[in-house]
């Protein structure tokens, strides 16, 4: 029995070194190959390297850009304030009705702009234009109104980052100063354009004090509604409106006469005179002409001069008249 014992014993110890041997080879990491770069192991990795430890590809996490989700809403810088308003407006204007004020989508008329692959990968417009350009129904933007709706659609969407986000990623309680422009040109400007229908201490007065919001200064100026809005007139009786304005009545004979508006309308029109005399005109099969001077003339015709790639005239008029308290 003894002499059975010795070889039995022998043989398990064998077996146990045996299956250690096995078990060390078994745990000991692989050598990485050359120009192979070693997979990340687990979640320690990070979002970089996906949750798996095996070599698939790399998703969507820090390791590919300056998100902590490599998500382009959230690190696209935002345009100007000035450019997301206009934005907003062109946006209210061609899109809404279709895509909803608050880009949410119409059921059967437009999809949903928040969940938007293009919107979301969209840079500077450039997706969003050439979608535009084969939308249906056609929707007809120069490239700078484009440009600009985009931009708002895009600063929509950077405000989402919030949602479910930890506290502090993204800044809130700030305040942007709107008034971008150089008063000193806007002066300049005023002084060349303006001055010969209004005055600083006329009209004028004070009106950087009357609005406290830049947006509503700009807004009241550029149409001329603003501090009694220069030369023009009020509405009168007249269903043509004009009343108040300077008019022009051209007979049939072709006689004209030049006054000021009481009445016009598709069966009289009222003028009084320079000399203080009024005249009654009855209309009949289209005589007399009236030819209404527009008292915002004046302000069209700046508008259009204003219109400079980067409104910057606009922009330093509206910073020189914010200086007027």
């Amino acid at each position: 029995m003894r002499a059975f014992k010795i070889p039995a014993m022998a043989a398990a110890s064998l077996a146990v070194v045996a299956s250690g041997c096995f078990l060390l080879m078994a745990q000991e990491p692989p050598v990485p190959q050359a120009n192979q770069a070693p997979a990340a192991a687990g979640r320690g990795a990070g979002r970089g390297g996906g949750r798996g430890a095996s070599g698939a590809p790399a998703g969507r996490g820090r390791a590919g850009g300056g998100s902590p989700d490599k998500f382009s809403q959230f690190i696209r810088p935002l345009a100007s304030q000035d450019v997301l308003l206009r934005g907003q407006t062109l946006y209210t204007a061609n899109c809404a009705s279709c895509h909803a004020p608050d880009m949410r989508g119409v059921i059967g008329k437009g999809n949903n702009i928040l969940r938007s692959a293009v919107a979301m990968d969209d840079q500077h417009g450039e997706l969003i234009l050439a979608n535009l350009a084969k939308h249906n129904p056609p929707v007809t933007l120069v490239e700078a109104d484009g440009v600009a709706t985009s931009e708002y659609i895009h600063s929509v969407l950077a405000t989402m980052g919030a949602q479910g986000s930890p506290p502090g990623r993204n800044p809130v309680g700030l305040q942007l100063n709107v008034l971008v422009g150089d008063p000193q040109a806007g002066k300049a400007y005023f002084d060349a354009h303006c001055a010969s229908c209004h005055s600083i201490t006329g009209d004028l007065k004070g009106i950087g004090s009357q609005y406290a919001d830049p947006v509503a200064l700009q807004n009241a100026w550029v149409p001329g509604t603003g501090a009694g809005g220069g030369r023009g007139g009020g509405g009168g009786r007249g269903g043509r409106g004009g009343g108040g304005g300077k008019a022009t009545v051209t007979m049939q004979n072709g006689q004209k006469l030049e006054g000021t508006v009481v009445r016009n309308d598709d069966f009289l029109v009222v003028l009084t005179l320079p000399d203080g005399t009024r005249r009654y005109l009855p209309i009949e099969n289209g005589w007399p002409k009236v030819d209404v001077e527009d008292p915002q003339a004046a302000h069209k015709k700046m508008v259009l001069e204003l219109d400079d790639p980067h409104n910057k005239n606009m922009h330093d008029v509206t910073a020189y008249l914010a200086t007027l308290k």
